[in-house]
């Protein structure tokens, strides 16, 4: 049984650079209606203090493909591919749409429901599209 309760993941996004000026914190929650993702420029010296905080709504429809990776064991990075990539370009260190998350330790758990999760909303995004479109063919 696929359970509809929210999930929340908290993440890092490591900075790319060796100064570490690009570094993001965030959490992302799952909905029922969407996929809430909240997330700032984690603090450094450089900025002199935390980033502001930023919040991205991505449907379930723009969720091309969702994948857990495991490394001794446990899950330990969630990559999200998003198809406009134009949704998350705000973000640093994302590449074309592809969401590379370092999952907190407390996540972990969270992270497991997730799979099975996102194929579900995905199947009913894909259902309530096609309902539209034969409601359209039949209405001409």
């Amino acid at each position: 049984m696929i359970s509809v309760d929210p999930i929340n993941i908290t993440f890092t996004i490591p900075a790319q650079d060796h100064l570490g000026r690009e570094g993001v914190v965030g959490k992302i929650r799952f909905k029922n209606e969407a996929a809430h993702l909240d997330w700032r420029l984690a603090a450094n010296v450089f900025r002199g203090g935390k980033g502001e905080m930023k919040s991205i709504i991505l449907p379930y429809g723009e969720i091309e493909h969702v994948e857990m990776k495991r490394r001794w064991f446990r899950y330990r990075e969630l990559v999200i591919r998003v198809s406009d990539p134009s949704l998350v370009a705000e973000i640093p260190n994302i590449d074309m749409g592809k969401l590379v998350l370092k999952i907190d330790a407390h996540s972990r758990e969270q992270a497991e429901r997730l799979a099975p999760m996102i194929d579900f909303k995905r199947s009913l995004f894909m259902f309530d599209e096609t309902e539209k479109r034969l409601q359209q063919i039949k209405s001409e």
